[in-house]
């Protein structure tokens, strides 16, 4: 589990990560023969979830459609996909997993575009891969800084190849600029939220069960989120996909009941968050929020929440991210005897 010093290590190793995006992703987006789609991502191991984060930021600012999957779960159904010419994203850390070798060498011979995000590559993956993005953070997934940087560097991945192919538009440039603030936010807000944050994840300690509801952007987020916090002895906690809530919120009126949503006034689906907190409150369960300030009708509906500063929706899930990782280690500190 994440200790203080690994949550202050995000804010420089994000800055890295984002500064070394600049310079290297636009001229590999340029190499990439994208053709129309779909794309194919698959995240191998423990990166099997970040495949499907990619798969939103790349549908988002493409425009192209994709076809995200698990490396295991695309190699048992998805592999007569494969065309000559495809374009396959595999998303793998250290760039060793076996069944994500096998997949890109499969991938090779039948002509596709094999194209690796790693911080490895020198690795078998980025050896095999025909142009490979790094992502410049250092360990494994199960260290905080590695699950943020990656996120934001899938979602800036998706920016910059919008931004190669697409024509301009106004709001690109703003976007871009949150992505290079993003540093400087999550420095803010760990020098001015401490209470907040420790308040808080003392509050989700004592919780006998905890589902945390997110969608879009904001999905990786509440998965990982749900993953780190399981190593708490209590609360329960579970991952919860916004668009599943309302069709089964008798499953969620249970009093003891606490849903812990993340979303933002500029997240597309805030209005079904929307709903679903309200459902969720008129059911009897206790309401926790992660948004900003400017998402007046989740913060209202709230028993207790933290602000964030307000961004486009893809640099925001990686702040909420980074939110998330610090409250997981808080949880559990305050969970200790």
């Amino acid at each position: 589990m994440a200790n203080r010093q690994q949550i202050q290590e995000i804010p420089g190793a994000l800055r890295l990560t984002l500064e070394k995006a600049h310079a290297e992703f636009g001229a590999v987006v340029r190499k990439v023969r994208w053709g129309d789609g779909p794309i194919y991502v698959c995240g191998a191991g423990d990166c099997a979830a970040l495949g499907v984060a990619a798969g939103y930021a790349l549908e988002y600012f493409l425009g192209l459609p994709v076809v995200a999957r698990p490396v295991v779960v695309f190699q048992s159904y998805g592999l007569a996909l494969l065309r000559p010419r495809s374009v396959l994203v595999m998303i793998s850390v250290r760039g060793e997993w076996p069944a994500a070798q096998e997949l890109a060498t499969l991938a090779q011979e039948r002509g596709c575009t094999l194209v690796a995000v790693t911080n490895n590559p020198d690795s078998v993956l980025g050896k095999l891969a025909d142009h490979v993005f790094l992502a410049h953070a250092e360990g494994d997934m199960e260290t905080p800084a590695v699950s943020v940087c990656l996120h934001a560097a899938l979602n800036f991945l998706a920016l910059e190849a919008m931004r190669v192919l697409k024509k301009p538009k106004p709001w690109w440039d703003q976007v871009e600029k949150e992505f290079d603030q993003l540093p400087e936010k999550i420095e803010w807000v760990f020098t001015q939220l401490p209470s907040v944050v420790r308040s808080v994840a003392e509050e989700m300690a004592r919780l006998p069960r905890l589902r945390i509801v997110g969608g879009g952007f904001y999905h990786y987020p509440a998965m990982q989120a749900a993953r780190r916090m399981r190593s708490l002895a209590s609360p329960q906690v579970e991952y919860v996909e916004a668009s599943e809530l309302l069709n089964e919120h008798a499953h969620f009126a249970r009093r003891d009941d606490a849903l812990l949503f993340l979303s933002g006034s500029q997240s597309k689906i805030k209005k079904l968050l929307h709903r679903d907190a309200a459902q969720a409150r008129a059911n009897g369960a206790r309401v926790l929020s992660l948004t900003d300030g400017n998402d007046r009708d989740l913060v209202d509906g709230s028993d207790l929440g933290i602000l964030v500063p307000s961004l486009h929706e893809a640099p925001s899930s990686t702040l909420t991210l980074f939110m998330l990782e610090w409250l997981a280690m808080e949880a559990l500190r305050a969970a200790k005897p």
